[in-house]
C-alpha cells in the first residue's frame, strides 16, 4: 500500500516567476546531509529561482525554465534542475553555466553533481580559469577534494571564432588534471599546436594555472644570436621557497661552445628584501676560460626612519658585461647607503665603488673607492628678527686609488667640512623679488701619495650673494599668458688657504640649472671663486590651444678670468659663452628641448637638442649632442652624435621600432637597432636586433639578435587587449 502514501504532484507559483525560498531548498538538502532544518539554513543554504518548480511522484524536486541556483559563492543557470534526495544528486540539463567568481567559469551541456556543486560529472564542458585560460573537454569529473579530471581536452587562451575555429596556439591532451588547491595543471599525452599544425609532443606536461605566479618549473626560454657567441639558448628554472624566497637557475649553451649558469636568489622580509645573482661562463673569447659576474641589491626600512640600500656589481673582466648583454655602460658603480630623509633634515652615509670598462682607462689610477658621511639640517628663522632660513651642512668624505705612485696617479684625498648658509627672500615695491644669501665653508683636508700638497691643510670659502627678480605677467586677447622675468645675481667669493686637488668634478657645466648657482661645481674639491655677475631673462608662454614654451638667455661676467677653468672652456674667460635654453610642449604629444652655448663670435661651443612626438600609434624621438674636444674634461676627440628612435604600433597587433646613433664628427654609425613585436589576446613575440660599430670608444664591433616568445594567460601573465577579436 505504499502507493497510497505517495504525495501528489504539486506546483508552486509566485508573481509569474516561481521561487522556492532558501528554507524550502535547505530542508531538502538537510535530509541528504543529516542536518536539522535550522542547521541547513545556516550552513548549507541554497536559493533557487525558476519558471516552474514542483515535486514529482518519485519525490524529486524539479525546477525548469530559466533556472538559477545560488549555493554560497557559486551561481548556476540551467534549463532544468532535478534534485534527487535519495541519490543526493542534482541532474542538470543545459545549456549550463556555473559561475564560481573570478576563479573559474564552467559552460556545459549536462551535469550530474552534488548539491553543493563541488563534485560530480559534467559533460561537454568548457572551463575558463581566471578569465584567461580556456579548457574544452568532453567530460569533467570533479572531486570534493578539489581535483578535477578532464578528458579529451583542448586548452588555449586565444579567442576561438566561428569563422576560424583553430586558435593561434593550443594544447591538446587525452587527459588534464586540475588541482584547485595548488592551481596546477597536468597534461597527459600533450600535443602543442600552432594554427592547427602540430609542433611538438610531450608525454607529460605540468604548468601553473593562470592565477598562480609562483610555481616551481621552467620559465620562458631565452634565445639570442650574436656574432661572438652564435645561437644561445637559455632555460630558466624557478624554485620557490615559501612566499618570501625563491631561486632561479638559468643554464645556457651556445653553438660557439659557450656554456654558462646564471643564478638569482631573492628574499623578502617584512621591512624589505635583497637579491643576489650573477653568472658563471666557460667560453673561448678570452685567455681566461672561466668568466662571470656577480651583483647584489638590497633595500631595508630600519628603525627611526632610516633606510639601508645597496646596489653592487662586479665583473671578471672589462668585456664580459657587454658581451653577454648585461649592460652597455662604460663605467659601472656600486654603493651601500644608510640614510634618513625628513622635511628639515637629511642624514646619509655611503660607501661607493667605481670601475671603468674602457680599454684606455687604468683603474688602479682612478679614484674608484669612496666614503661619504653628511648631515644637512634646515632651520627656519621666520619668527626671528633675522628671518629667512639657515642651512647647516656637516660632512666627511674621502676617495682612494689602489696605485701608490706619487702624484695624480696614486693620490688619495680625505677631509671633513662644515658649511653654513643663510638665505632670505623679500618682495620689494613694484613686485621685485629680492634674495640675499651668505655662505661660509671650512675644509680640513689630508692628501696622501702626492708630494705637491702638505699634510694636512685647511681652506675656507666665504660667499655673499644678492639676487633681484622682476616677474612681469601679461595676458593677450587670444588667451595666451606671458611671464617675463629678468634676473640679476651678484656674487662675491673669497678663498683662503690651499685650494687642494680637484678629483670629484672635472666637467663643470654652464646650463639652465646652475646659471644662478653659487658654484658651477657639483663636487666639493674645487670651489668657485672671484667676483661675478650672473644675469639672464626667462620668458614663459602658455597658450589656451595647449602650447607652452619656456626660454632662458643668460651669461656670466667675471671681474677676472678664473684660472681653475681653462680659458678654452666656456666658463673660464671673463665673459662666459651665452647660454640659450628652451622648451616647447603641446598636450598632443609634441615636445622640443634645446640648450646652446654660443661665444661672442657666434660660434657654437656646445649644443644639445631633444625632440619628440607621440601620437596614437607612432612615437618619434631624436636628439643631437655636440661637445668639442677638451683636455680639461679628458675628451681628446670632438663629440658630435645624432640619435633617432621611431616606433609604430598597428591595429593588427604588430609593432615595429628602428633607431640609430650616428657620429657626425667621423661620419660613421656608432650603433643601430631594430625591433619587431606581435601581440594579441594570447601570444607575444618580440624580435630585436642591435649592432654596435667600431668607434674611438668601442674597439670591437658586435651584432646581437634576441627572440622572445610568451604564451599569455598562463602563470599569472594576463592576456592583452590587443590583436584579433571575433567579428560577426
Amino acid at each position: 500500500m505504499r502507493g497510497a502514501l505517495r504525495p501528489a504532484p504539486t506546483t508552486a507559483k509566485r508573481n509569474g516567476k516561481n521561487r522556492l525560498p532558501a528554507v524550502a531548498l535547505a530542508v531538502m538538502l538537510a535530509c541528504a546531509s543529516g542536518l536539522t532544518p535550522v542547521q541547513a539554513t545556516a550552513q548549507n543554504t541554497a536559493t533557487l529561482m525558476a519558471d516552474q518548480v514542483f515535486v514529482d511522484a518519485a519525490g524529486r524536486l524539479i525546477a525548469s525554465g530559466a533556472v538559477e541556483v545560488w549555493q554560497g559563492s557559486v551561481r548556476m543557470t540551467a534549463s532544468q534542475v532535478v534534485f534527487d534526495e535519495r541519490r543526493d544528486l542534482l541532474e542538470i540539463s543545459g545549456p549550463i553555466t556555473i559561475d564560481e567568481g573570478p576563479q573559474s567559469l564552467i559552460l556545459a551541456d549536462a551535469a550530474q553533481i552534488s548539491p553543493d556543486m563541488r563534485a560530480g560529472l559534467i559533460s561537454g564542458a568548457r572551463i575558463v580559469l581566471q578569465q584567461q585560460l580556456q579548457l574544452t573537454a568532453a567530460s569533467v569529473v570533479r572531486d570534493p577534494s578539489g581535483i578535477s579530471q578532464l578528458d579529451q581536452v583542448v586548452a588555449s587562451s586565444c579567442p576561438v571564432c566561428a569563422s576560424n575555429p583553430n586558435p593561434l596556439w593550443e594544447i591538446r591532451a587525452e587527459r588534464v588534471t586540475h588541482d584547485q588547491n595548488t592551481d596546477q595543471l597536468t597534461f597527459d599525452r600533450a600535443q602543442f599546436r600552432v594554427a592547427g599544425v602540430p609542433v611538438f609532443y610531450l608525454p607529460r606536461l605540468r604548468m601553473p594555472g593562470p592565477g598562480l605566479d609562483r610555481s616551481r618549473g621552467i620559465l620562458r626560454p631565452v634565445l639570442r644570436l650574436s656574432n661572438a657567441l652564435g645561437l644561445t639558448v637559455g632555460l630558466p628554472y624557478f624554485i620557490p621557497f615559501g612566499d618570501a624566497h625563491d631561486l632561479t637557475l638559468t643554464p645556457a649553451a651556445s653553438t660557439a661552445g659557450m656554456v654558462s649558469l646564471g643564478f638569482r636568489w631573492r628574499s623578502a622580509r617584512e621591512n624589505g628584501g635583497f637579491e643576489i645573482g650573477g653568472q658563471i661562463t666557460h667560453d673561448q673569447l678570452t685567455a681566461d676560460s672561466l668568466r662571470g659576474y656577480g651583483y647584489m641589491r638590497a633595500l631595508f626600512a630600519l628603525s627611526n626612519g632610516f633606510m639601508l640600500s645597496a646596489d653592487l656589481i662586479n665583473p671578471s673582466d672589462r668585456t664580459y658585461l657587454e658581451t653577454y648583454d648585461i649592460t652597455d655602460d662604460s663605467r659601472i658603480s656600486g654603493h651601500v647607503t644608510l640614510e634618513r630623509v625628513r622635511r628639515d633634515q637629511m642624514i646619509r652615509t655611503r660607501a661607493l665603488a667605481f670601475h671603468s670598462l674602457r680599454a684606455t682607462d687604468v683603474n688602479d689610477e682612478l679614484p674608484n673607492r669612496a666614503l661619504q658621511a653628511s648631515l644637512d639640517q634646515r632651520i627656519a628663522l621666520d619668527h626671528t628678527p633675522v628671518g629667512g632660513e639657515l642651512r647647516l651642512q656637516l660632512g666627511a668624505d674621502g676617495h682612494f686609488r689602489r696605485s701608490g705612485v706619487d702624484g695624480v696617479q696614486g693620490r688619495d684625498l680625505a677631509g671633513a667640512h662644515a658649511q653654513l648658509e643663510w638665505r632670505r627672500s623679500e618682495v620689494l615695491p613694484g613686485g621685485v623679488l629680492a634674495t640675499g644669501a651668505l655662505q661660509t665653508r671650512i675644509d680640513h683636508l689630508r692628501v696622501k701619495d702626492d708630494s705637491a700638497y702638505p699634510v694636512p691643510f685647511n681652506r675656507s670659502v666665504a660667499q655673499a650673494m644678492i639676487e633681484l627678480r622682476w616677474p612681469l605677467a601679461m595676458t593677450t586677447a587670444g588667451g595666451a599668458r606671458h611671464v617675463i622675468e629678468p634676473i640679476v645675481q651678484v656674487i662675491e667669493s673669497r678663498n683662503r688657504g690651499i685650494l687642494g686637488p680637484n678629483d670629484d668634478n672635472r666637467m663643470p657645466e654652464l646650463d639652465g640649472g646652475n646659471l644662478f648657482a653659487l658654484s658651477r661645481y657639483s663636487g666639493r674639491d674645487a670651489p668657485d671663486s672671484g667676483s661675478r655677475v650672473n644675469a639672464g631673462i626667462n620668458w614663459s608662454r602658455y597658450d589656451a590651444a595647449g602650447w607652452s614654451s619656456e626660454f632662458l638667455l643668460g651669461r656670466v661676467w667675471r671681474r677676472n678670468a678664473y684660472a681653475a677653468f681653462p680659458h678654452v672652456q666656456p666658463l673660464g674667460i671673463q665673459r662666459s659663452d651665452w647660454l640659450l635654453a628652451g622648451r616647447l610642449r603641446h598636450g598632443e604629444g609634441y615636445s622640443l628641448a634645446f640648450q646652446l652655448l654660443v661665444d661672442d663670435a657666434s660660434t657654437i661651443s656646445r649644443a644639445e637638442t631633444n625632440m619628440a612626438w607621440s601620437g596614437r600609434a607612432t612615437t618619434i624621438s631624436t636628439s643631437y649632442l655636440y661637445m668639442p674636444a677638451s683636455a680639461f674634461e679628458a675628451r681628446p676627440n670632438t663629440l658630435s652624435e645624432w640619435s633617432v628612435d621611431v616606433s609604430r604600433r598597428f591595429d593588427s597587433g604588430w609593432a615595429s621600432s628602428v633607431g640609430w646613433e650616428y657620429d657626425m664628427a667621423s661620419g660613421e654609425f656608432a650603433a643601430a637597432r631594430a625591433g619587431l613585436e606581435f601581440s594579441n589576446a594570447c601570444l607575444m613575440v618580440d624580435l630585436s636586433f642591435a649592432r654596435r660599430f667600431v668607434t674611438s670608444t668601442n674597439p670591437t664591433a658586435s651584432t646581437r639578435y634576441e627572440l622572445s616568445v610568451e604564451l599569455l594567460g598562463i602563470g599569472g601573465r594576463a592576456p592583452t587587449s590587443a590583436g584579433q577579436t571575433c567579428r560577426t
